[in-house]
């Protein structure tokens, strides 16, 4: 097991694009191991009279379970000349307070996490001071970093979309298929429509059939989850297919 004083954190604020290395760049060490809490399931129960217990219809929807957010709470910690402590968290609440953040941790860095972050608790014994990165509502997933092409990380769909597995310049002459595998967590698709034929553009996709526009186009019902799903397409166009693999 890593030792916790060992690992760090790499915040990226979205609203500035400032990179954070909270070991190198504010001299704290993480203090807990527990920083990331446990997803938050999305529950929904009927009571149904003359029957013993409740009918648990949480699934009945998206026939997968659905998660709200989960808490992010870091312990950072270090030494500083005392008159330094308050300018200090004056800083750091400057860069990342109230900011929607995304985080890695350097014994996964693989992944990150997303969400708005808040310095909270902040407490000072002579030299030694600590307070807490919180990100109370963080989303339940962690995200893969995988070719990830900043230009739209931070777009409004970017907790759906992410690393373009093959899926980049794809042509439509008539028809045409595309594979997305299933991962750990749900993938809903983002099909960025880059030109449409005199014919027109669609996608089938789970039994559903959509007509696709110029630009960015996302259907809740076309969802990878447990098994491998193929679009297929009809027309003439261009696209990418962008996603992002996510885990719990």
């Amino acid at each position: 097991m890593n030792n916790v004083l060992t690992i760090r954190a790499t915040i990226t604020v979205e609203s500035t694009g400032k990179v954070i290395d909270t070991l190198d760049d504010w001299g704290c060490a993480i203090g807990n191991n527990d920083y990331i809490g446990e997803p938050e399931t999305e529950t929904y129960y009927i009571d149904v009279p003359g029957a013993d217990g409740f009918l648990d219809g949480s699934e009945a929807i998206t026939g997968r379970p659905v998660y709200k957010s989960r808490e992010i709470n870091v312990l950072l910690g270090g030494k500083k000349p005392r008159e330094d402590w308050d300018s200090f968290i004056s800083t750091i609440r400057n860069q990342v307070h109230g900011r929607t953040v995304k985080v890695t941790f350097s014994n996964d860095p693989s992944y990150y996490w997303t969400g708005r972050a808040y310095i909270t608790e902040f407490d000072r014994f002579r030299e030694i001071g600590q307070f807490h990165l919180s990100i109370p509502k963080a989303d339940p997933y962690k995200y893969s970093i995988a070719d990830s092409t900043e230009e739209w990380l931070w777009d409004p769909l970017n907790l759906e979309r992410g690393a373009i597995e093959n899926g980049s310049g794809i042509t439509i002459s008539e028809s045409g298929s595309y594979t997305i595998h299933a991962g750990d967590g749900v993938i809903i698709p983002v099909l960025d429509v880059k030109s449409v034929g005199s014919d027109g553009l669609k996608v089938t996709g789970c039994g559903e059939t959509y007509s696709l526009e110029l630009g960015e186009n996302r259907f809740p019902d076309i969802a990878v989850y447990d098994t491998d799903v193929t679009l297929e397409f009809t027309g003439t166009g261009t696209l990418d297919i962008v996603y992002r693999r996510k885990s719990l």
